[in-house]
């Protein structure tokens, strides 16, 4: 078995007082190579807490986490960004995209701050949009895009960098029934592709094409039966 991607040993984040907030209790969690794992939860349960923790965006009040084979508890925010931007992709609900830069150059950014040569940044951008279907929109800019395919963009994106996993949140909040679907298939092919993916979601419908789901509430992270096989 592969070393775990993600792995938290009784990791909390508590916001001080009066009253003290705990936002996310002690948590034990593992998140091995090739999961597919849906968060839920209603708001203010702590599901954001947990993810900008598992991000690197946030420093947890208690506990270690172990991001990639990384201890990250004695990192520098220097070393903690050089991580997050080695081993996590994010997927937001809103797309962030440059509106004057074509679909190519929107995801060869993500290289950017790796200094890696311009033309292996628009080689592998090309490649991760390919792999979600747009190629024929290479040169496009986003205002000429649907929503379903904005969200594409960004998640090629986010795997451009060639991330460890793929953290989204509310990967489909902004999109209809339609291209929401299409996501979540694109979610699965990936997935089956060997991807990681851990994705906050309100959807239930989409939470239960996961492989995990793990339910939060009042801070506390349980683990349900598997969504699917």
């Amino acid at each position: 078995m592969t070393d775990p991607v993600i792995e938290l040993r009784q990791v909390a984040r508590t916001y001080p007082g009066p009253p003290p907030v705990h936002a996310l209790r002690p948590t034990d969690l593992t998140i091995q190579a090739g999961d597919f794992a849906a968060v839920v939860g209603p708001s203010g349960s702590g599901k954001s807490t947990l993810l900008n923790l598992l991000g690197l965006l946030d420093r947890p009040t208690g506990g270690s986490y172990i991001l990639d084979g990384q201890p990250t508890e004695r990192l520098s925010p220097a070393q903690l960004a050089g991580l997050r931007g080695r081993s996590v992709g994010f997927v937001f609900q809103s797309f962030h995209l440059l509106n004057h830069r074509t679909v190519l150059d929107n995801v060869a950014l993500a290289g950017l701050y790796d200094h890696r040569p311009r033309s292996e940044r628009l080689a592998r951008a090309a490649e991760m949009i390919d792999l979600v279907g747009l190629t024929p929109r290479l040169g496009a800019l986003p205002a000429t895009l649907s929503g379903g395919e904005r969200q594409r963009v960004a998640i090629a994106r986010a795997l451009a960098s060639r991330p460890a996993v793929l953290l989204c949140d509310e990967p489909t909040g902004n999109l209809d029934s339609a291209r929401s679907q299409e996501i979540v298939e694109l979610f699965e092919s990936m997935n089956q592709a060997g991807f990681t993916i851990v994705m906050v979601t309100h959807d239930e419908a989409l939470a239960a094409r996961a492989r995990r789901r793990l339910d939060v509430l009042d801070g506390q992270v349980h683990e349900a039966r598997a969504a699917r096989p």
